[in-house]
């Protein structure tokens, strides 16, 4: 749009009108523009002045109001754009009404959150970079969580099968050796203090009884403890990391709950469950014998 007002003859006054009337503005978009012009500012200025975007400041110099986002849009900016040339607003506005009277509006576009055409309204490069950072902090937390304890239990059918072996070896008494002794098992305490202590750092587990009322939950540090209250009824435990925590039972080092990252579920973690399991490794037995010479 020109910043050339529409004047065909006579000197223009301050409000956009010829002198003597001779040639009136067409439209109330003449009649801003004329004003606009007369007091020696550009379109850039009145963008700057009223924040409205250029292409609406050239519709409404042209008259199509019709064009503008919606009725009360039109009619706000009118006003606006009156204020900044010193024109009456709300005449202004009421030539904006009749000139929508009898127009079917239909608005170009819906007005979003942010302008392009309005640099103030677009977010800075900081809170978009920030916004970035934060979400991507959110995604790796999340993502430590789910795989500490969200992952697919593929071992769950062998836990049932050392379970019921375990009840097994409770029911049925050692068989003797041919022309021997009966092998010696441990007696197993069933009170004795089962401890979890963990061995690596910020390990998911939870420990719930056997009507499922948490007992302890959280992520455990490196060589933190926990030790499974005694008057628990059929304690059990859910971990994705069986693998990172040693357990005791009555201060003897008893298997690990599995040695992979698969997530183990509803384990039973009594003394006498726990003891049944299968002996710990030969080296893991003679570390924990160099261990107690060197405590003495």
């Amino acid at each position: 749009m020109s910043d050339t007002p529409y004047n065909a003859g006579g000197a223009s006054s301050e409000d956009g009108a010829t002198t003597g009337d001779l040639f009136p503005p067409a439209h109330v978009g003449e009649r801003l523009a004329s004003a606009r012009v007369a007091r020696s500012l550009t379109l850039n200025d009145i963008a700057s002045r009223t924040r409205i975007p250029m292409r609406h400041l050239e519709a409404m110099e042209a008259g199509k109001f019709e064009t503008l986002p919606g009725r009360t849009y039109a009619i706000g900016f009118g006003k606006a754009y009156a204020r900044a040339v010193e024109l009456p607003e709300e005449e202004i506005a009421q030539q904006i009404r009749e000139a929508l009277g009898g127009a079917s509006h239909v608005p170009t576009r819906e007005v979003t959150q942010f302008d392009l055409d309005e640099p103030s309204k677009v977010p800075s490069a900081k809170l978009a970079l920030l916004a970035a950072v934060t979400g991507a902090v959110i995604l790796l937390a999340g993502f430590g969580i789910w795989r500490s304890y969200l992952f697919p239990a593929a071992n769950v059918e062998e836990l049932a099968q050392a379970a019921d072996a375990a009840s097994a070896s409770d029911a049925t008494p050692p068989k003797r050796k041919a022309g021997g002794t009966a092998p010696s098992v441990p007696a197993v305490d069933p009170k004795a203090e089962v401890v979890f202590t963990a061995t690596e750092d910020n390990i998911w587990i939870k420990f719930y009884d056997g009507e499922g009322k948490q007992l302890m939950q959280k992520q455990m540090a490196l060589g933190e403890q926990y030790t499974v209250p005694a008057e628990a009824v059929n304690p059990q435990v859910w971990t994705g990391r069986p693998d990172a925590f040693e357990i005791t039972v009555g201060g003897r080092t008893v298997a690990p709950l599995g040695t992979s990252e698969v997530a183990v579920k509803d384990v039973p973690v009594t003394a006498a469950a726990l003891m049944a399991r299968p002996a710990v490794p030969a080296a893991t037995a003679s570390q924990e014998s160099r261990s107690a010479s060197t405590e003495g």
